[in-house]
């Protein structure tokens, strides 16, 4: 007896592992699928329901007599500003803008199994790669700084930007004009379409520029390498026309921008190594952020120029604190508003080490529905950056007058001799 129910026993236990082995690919099946309802939900934020905050409408224009309304949707530090009469804002309605399907399909594909690693992401290959962020994870401000990184920035970008200081009253004390290119070889959203030269050398991108204006610095060029890992200092080289010869310098992430009163590591709110800082993510939170603009050229407005004067809308957005693990030269700590859908930062704040922001930078986006140049391209186009500093009552403004994304370039011109063939 005990034997015959041993084995019945055992029958069951069979046919239950058996139904146990079935079972989980039909419940994986739905599992994948609401997890990629999921990360569809984080590139279409505004498919149901666009942001709405109680006293802020489209089309009105807020001010230092009704300030309060933006209370809860601008950082304090900007809203102090905007409550002494600095600037003003109108309100446009919320931009749509999912990213291209190419960058879509490569996240779904890939986002499983990319890991943190020692400054460089494990197995990332394209896409954003934590499109699922949990605000409970203890490295949920990382994961975010990453996709900040390798957010869509096409697979190439020329743009013809000038660069000027601003005093308060408006005049420019001095103004540049630039060409400058880039090419990605790396995390191409089709993996086949990467470089693989650049590919085997870990070079994320190459930079290339030479300046236009004015007759002092006119015929510079600079070649930089930037590299996928983290922890591995960018090389640059620069030619100078004067001698005509090339030479490698150190890549300065600290270093003055053309004399201008910001760092390189401010560029488009942040470009610096994100292993010298500690990440904090500070929760995502509805914001009123410099919108998507319609027109060619962006306007400026406010105390100096200094501004975004074309429309603002409200945007969903990720907060994140960054504070360096290191005595910073500058900078005490960063805030960081990466845009929810994008990963494109609308502005960004700096303080000193005693703690007292003095530094806010501005980055406004063209729609590239309204960029003729750029049909086709589901990326925030960089029109300008106004990088003020309350210190010294000057602003650095960056200003592109023309931008094409995703048009062939040889590689050959991002090579230390092209500086040579280049040049004057």
């Amino acid at each position: 007896m005990w034997n015959s129910t041993r084995k019945g026993k055992g029958r069951l236990f069979l046919l239950f592992l058996t139904n146990l082995a079935l079972l989980p690919a039909w419940v994986l099946a739905q599992e994948e699928d609401k997890t990629k309802e999921q990360i569809l939900a984080v590139f279409h934020p505004y498919e149901q329901r666009v942001p709405q905050v109680t006293g802020i409408t489209p089309g009105m224009t807020i001010d230092k007599t009704n300030f309060q309304v933006a209370q809860e949707v601008l950082p304090p530090e900007i809203l102090k500003y905007l409550q002494a009469g600095d600037f003003t804002i109108t309100v446009q309605e919320t931009t749509d803008l999912p990213p291209r399907e190419e960058y879509l399909k490569a996240t779904l594909e890939h986002y499983a199994r990319v890991e943190l690693g020692d400054g460089e992401l494990k197995n990332y290959m394209a896409g954003l790669p934590f499109p699922l962020i949990d605000p409970q994870d203890p490295q949920v401000g990382l994961k975010v700084a990453w996709n900040y990184r390798y957010r869509d920035r096409g697979e190439t970008m020329q743009n013809w930007p000038t660069s000027s200081l601003i005093t308060s009253s408006g005049s420019v004390e001095r103004s540049t004009k630039f060409y400058n290119v880039s090419q990605y070889g790396m995390h191409r959203p089709r993996p086949e379409a990467n470089l693989p030269a650049w590919e085997k050398e870990g070079i994320f991108y190459k930079s290339y520029t030479r300046m236009l204006a004015p007759s002092d610095v006119e015929g510079s060029q600079a070649l930089g390498n930037f590299y996928d890992k983290d922890t591995l200092t960018h090389a640059q080289w620069v030619y100078d026309p004067k001698t005509r010869r090339i030479r490698k310098v150190v890549y300065n992430l600290y270093q003055a921008s053309d004399g201008m009163d910001y760092l390189i590591e401010d560029w488009g709110g942040f470009n610096g190594y994100i292993h010298v800082y500690e990440w904090k993510y500070l929760g995502e939170k509805i914001v009123l952020a410099p919108g998507l603009i319609k027109t060619a050229e962006p306007k400026l407005g406010g105390r100096g120029n200094w501004y975004p004067a074309d429309p603002w809308e409200l945007r969903k957005a990720v907060v994140l604190e960054a504070i360096p693990k290191e005595s910073h030269p500058v900078y005490g700590r960063r805030v960081l508003y990466v845009d929810l859908q994008t990963c494109w930062i609308p502005y960004s704040l700096a303080f000193n080490r005693e703690g007292e922001h003095f530094r806010t930078f501005f980055m406004m986006h063209r729609n590239p529905e309204f960029s003729p140049e750029n049909q086709g391209i589901r990326i925030p186009i960089l029109a300008a950056q106004s990088s003020i500093d309350y210190h010294t009552e000057r602003a650095a403004l960056f200003a592109t007058h023309k931008v094409i994304y995703n048009q062939p370039l040889e590689e050959k011109m991002f090579e230390t001799g092209a500086l040579m063939r280049q040049g004057k």
